[in-house]
């Protein structure tokens, strides 16, 4: 943390100023100080934000007046249009021992003589109804008005202050805070808490037109994969949601191009397309977008969609198909007869959300008959999932998945009664969000009687109310839960279990 200070205000402070760099004074992480009276103006000299610290002349130290400062810098942001999320991460972060410089350059000298007057203004403030330091900086900010260097446009502290935070990413803060500010700008969630889709987007692609420049790609290839980019972003808002939001998505956009185009794509096209996502893919892994896990799943649905896609290969397919389906069918019949076995073992299944607190639980009893895509779908709505994204399901390290990829199992051709009591099964829902489900068999129960018909599966307790699709995953969900205390303590077990099998079929129409 980098101050400028005069020389009383240095004095107030009890430390020694030295001369800095005046380039170094105009970082975007530097700030201007100035006493007036009994209140310190903290201004940030690139947005001309300014926070009230009171009574200056009691700090004997830089860090009794960083913690002052911090303390007033949250409680004003917690005032404007700011994300709590983005709040917490200054909030936890240690700043840094302030450095105290002089001179200040003319110019902030100017700014902050104006909020000075503006204090000391009669009207301006409202003295009479005592107010707060957050309240006297927004007082303050709403009377400044400043003039964009880049648009020439006049504009407002707090207009500047929006467009700085919020699109541009360049508060004074620290890097992991403003890289967490890109990733929440690319999620879907965040549309109405900072901006509509179209600048989200549109903030992307100069990113990444920007990224392909800096690599030296050529303007053909520049403009062909940001125009497939801005494509499947338009694709993705159709439903909703962004290219962080299912990262999965990729196989259904490449899949169907060529029927969403009405266009008959060639194997040229195909390779081209693929290698522009490729890039796609590998830019948002240098922007940490992207973990490794993210960029492999990617990569596969890409690589998958193309394969199944390219026309070379629909001859293979399709006489791949018709030798297979005699066999599929024996094998579908076979599997069958088990599942009437299963029928006469009935299981406790007990049901956590992974890496969250306090603990989110529910208790089941299914028959042993249950599909495991039924399954999955039962522990979604208990949870309040909505069934929007992809899923997996992993027992004894099998993947059984809807639809299912290379390396997978059908999810619709398995049941719980293949399980064993003891065994734990993970349900990982929203390859984006990740929320991760651990399932551990409690008990198995041979029951004596044989039911002609499946029972409906039961719900025994639990805690939690449940899941907020694309809100970050568990990280998200814990944020939210500072705001509404009910994510962690409503559970109305009668309501839920009259609920579920509505609920679940719901999901279930999402997959067919």
């Amino acid at each position: 943390m980098l101050i400028a200070v005069e020389n009383n205000v240095a004095q107030h402070l009890h430390v020694n100023t030295r001369l800095s760099d005046e380039q170094r004074l105009m970082r975007t992480d530097a700030w201007s100080v100035r006493v007036t009276g009994d209140f310190m103006i903290v201004m940030n000299n690139l947005l001309s934000l300014p926070v009230i610290v009171r009574h200056p002349q009691q700090f004997s130290d830089p860090r009794s007046f960083t913690a002052a400062f911090k303390r007033e810098l949250i409680r004003l942001l917690e005032s404007l249009p700011v994300p709590r999320v983005k709040i917490r991460l200054i909030r936890e972060w240690q700043l840094k021992q302030v450095e105290f410089v002089q001179p200040i350059a003319p110019a902030l000298q100017q700014r902050l003589q104006l909020f000075q007057n503006l204090l000391t203004h009669p009207g301006i403030v409202q003295w009479d109804d005592d107010p707060s330091n957050p309240a006297i900086s927004l007082s303050l900010i709403k009377k400044l008005k400043l003039q964009d260097v880049e648009t020439n446009e006049v504009q407002t502290v707090t207009g500047l202050f929006e467009k700085h935070m919020m699109k541009d990413f360049a508060l004074a803060a620290h890097p992991k805070f403003n890289e967490h500010n890109r990733r929440y700008l690319y999620q879907s969630k965040s549309l109405n808490d900072v901006m509509n889709e179209s600048e989200v987007s549109e903030k992307i692609i100069r990113d990444y037109q920007s990224s392909l420049e800096r690599l030296g790609k050529s303007d053909q290839i520049v403009d062909r994969d940001t125009d497939y980019a801005m494509d499947y972003l338009s694709y993705l808002a159709e439903s909703g949601n962004t290219i962080l939001d299912d990262v999965s998505a990729i196989y259904y956009y490449v899949y169907n191009y060529g029927v969403r185009n009405n266009e008959r794509i060639t194997t040229s096209k195909y390779r081209g397309m693929g290698a522009a996502f490729r890039e796609l893919g590998r830019f948002f892994k240098r922007q940490a977008l992207f973990s490794n896990a993210d960029f492999d799943q990617f990569s596969q649905a890409l690589n998958q969609a193309i394969d199944n896609a390219t026309p070379a290969n629909e001859g293979y397919r399709l006489e791949r198909m018709f030798h297979s389906a005699e066999a599929e069918l024996a094998r579908r019949h076979s599997l069958l007869k088990y599942a009437h076995h299963y029928r006469k073992l009935q299981y406790q299944v007990k049901v956590e959300l992974a890496d969250y607190q306090p603990s989110m639980w529910r208790r089941f009893q299914f028959n042993g008959e249950t599909r495991l895509d039924e399954l999955c779908y039962y522990i979604m709505a208990s949870f309040q999932a909505t069934g929007s994204h992809l899923y997996n399901l992993q027992l004894n390290k099998v993947n059984y998945q809807l639809p299912y990829l290379d390396g997978g199992e059908n999810i619709t051709l398995h049941w719980l009664g293949e399980a064993q009591q003891g065994e734990r099964l993970t349900l990982e829902y929203d390859f984006g969000d990740s929320w991760k489900f651990n399932i551990v068999v409690e008990k198995v129960i041979p029951t004596r009687r044989y039911r002609l018909t499946s029972v409906e599966p039961k719900v025994l307790d639990g805690s939690g109310k449940g899941i907020i699709d694309d809100i970050g995953g568990t990280a998200g969900l814990e944020l939210a839960a500072q705001d509404d205390l009910t994510i962690n303590d409503d559970f109305n077990l009668k309501k839920l279990q009259s609920e579920l099998g509505a609920l679940a079929t719901d999901i279930a129409k999402q997959y067919q």
